[in-house]
């Protein structure tokens, strides 16, 4: 008897559903799914246990906040000076080159002066000769004055000796010895020396009235003397071209030879540096220049000495902003001790780094061993042979370091998560 194929599809769906339904009962298909889910879905996570964490007690230590920034070295004000020549001429040498180090007050550079130098000899032979005229006013002015008064006192003398004539002939002309013409006479010269008296007097102040006005005239002409010869003096000192401040020579603009024309500007020679005197302009985001405040401490590398700290101390907060690609940020302008400065140079990259506050003696752990899911904030703690998530507040991060506020207490173990192994690969290096 021959079986249709619709009856034979029946027949083998029935023994099938058979099979399956025995496999159900003896267990024997959960393999089966949970291959199949594997397959589409991927095998499930496994949960963590006990060996997959490293539990370390948390400490207690000082934490610092701190505000990372980039700044560049630069120079104070003043530490860069531009040497220039304040007269015109032909720089008849050059004394200097880049690198030099120069100290305050050697010469740099000379111009050609021949004509300052002629000009201050005449001066010079100017003041010599108001000089002479002075002297010989002082000397030659007591001298008149002295024989005015000799003259005076002599005719001082000649009215003592009128009047004891005019006395005497008084007397003879009483007894009838001396005619009374006589006696006019005597009285006559009397007068006149009187006279001349009164004049010698006059003479005399006006002696002292001239040595006074002759000597505060001469003087004048000794003062002006000596000053056009300063003048022209400070004018030769300008031929000879010196340096203000000790500095490191960093740009030189001219040489030998050349003509130089000073007028409003005076032509820059030399441009010197002092080293010595730098500092660090950091550029501060907007977000964390309230932190700053004058007097923290700061610390900051440069590329050159990546491995070596440098300290700083913050002197300055510009008020303005600086931005930049639309980004806001505040110049703060750090001291740099002195016991490293001579190792920076200007315009080097610093990476700053300012301590804003310090807290002592706080709970803290690892950042490794904080877990975070949504607003939530928790670590690992071993607990009834298990583990459990404990929740915690956190306050400042120094580094890998973090505050803990509240959760945990001291002597509380935290897991900090073992790093998985990583397998060597085989073959050949790329």
């Amino acid at each position: 008897m021959r079986v249709s194929g619709k009856l034979r599809s029946l027949l083998l769906l029935v023994i099938l559903a058979a099979g399956l339904n025995w496999a159900w009962q003896e267990g024997k298909i959960d393999p089966v799914i949970k291959i199949g889910r594997e397959i589409i879905f991927g095998k499930p996570p496994q949960k963590p246990t006990a060996k997959d964490f490293q539990f370390q007690s948390v400490t207690r230590q000082d934490i610092h906040q701190k505000v990372l920034a980039t700044g560049t070295v630069t120079l104070k004000t003043g530490a860069e000076v531009k040497i220039g020549a304040r007269i015109s001429g032909q720089v008849k040498s050059l004394l200097v080159k880049i690198g030099d180090f120069i100290h305050a007050g050697e010469v740099i550079a000379t111009i050609e002066h021949e004509d300052l130098l002629s000009r201050v000899a005449s001066f010079r032979a100017d003041l010599n000769a108001e000089k002479a005229r002075l002297e010989k006013i002082r000397i030659e002015g007591p001298l008149k004055i002295n024989k005015a008064k000799a003259e005076r006192e002599e005719i001082r003398v000649q009215v003592k000796l009128a009047q004891k004539m005019l006395e005497r002939n008084q007397e003879l002309n009483q007894q009838g010895f001396v005619a009374k013409t006589i006696l006019d006479q005597a009285e006559e010269k009397l007068e006149v020396l009187k006279a001349r008296i009164n004049l010698a007097n006059e003479e005399l102040k006006l002696e002292e009235s001239q040595l006074q006005n002759d000597s505060r005239l001469a003087r004048t002409m000794v003062d002006k003397a000596r000053a056009n010869l300063d003048e022209e003096e400070i004018q030769l000192s300008y031929a000879s071209i010196t340096a203000p401040i000790d500095g490191v020579v960093a740009f030189v603009s001219t040489q030998e030879g050349e003509t130089v024309v000073a007028s409003l500007n005076a032509p820059t020679f030399v441009t010197l540096i002092d080293l010595r005197k730098l500092e660090v302009t950091v550029f501060v985001d907007e977000t964390d220049i309230g932190r700053i405040k004058v007097g923290q401490k700061a610390k900051f590398t440069v590329d050159t000495y990546a491995d070596k700290f440098f300290k700083g101390k913050v002197r300055e907060i510009h008020p303005k902003a600086v931005i930049k690609d639309n980004v806001v940020n505040y110049e703060v302008i750090l001291d740099i001790g002195k016991k490293n400065v001579a190792k920076l140079r200007p315009e080097m990259t610093a990476n700053v780094v300012v301590t804003t506050g310090t807290r002592k003696n706080v709970l803290t752990l690892p950042k490794s061993a904080i877990k975070r899911e949504g607003k939530k904030t928790f670590v690992v703690m071993q607990a009834n042979d298990g583990l459990e998530d404990k929740s915690i507040e956190l306050g400042w991060r120094d580094g890998g370091t973090i505050e803990v506020i509240s959760g945990l207490k001291d002597e509380d173990q935290v897991g900090i998560p073992n790093k998985p192994s990583k397998k060597k690969r085989r073959g050949r290096r790329p």
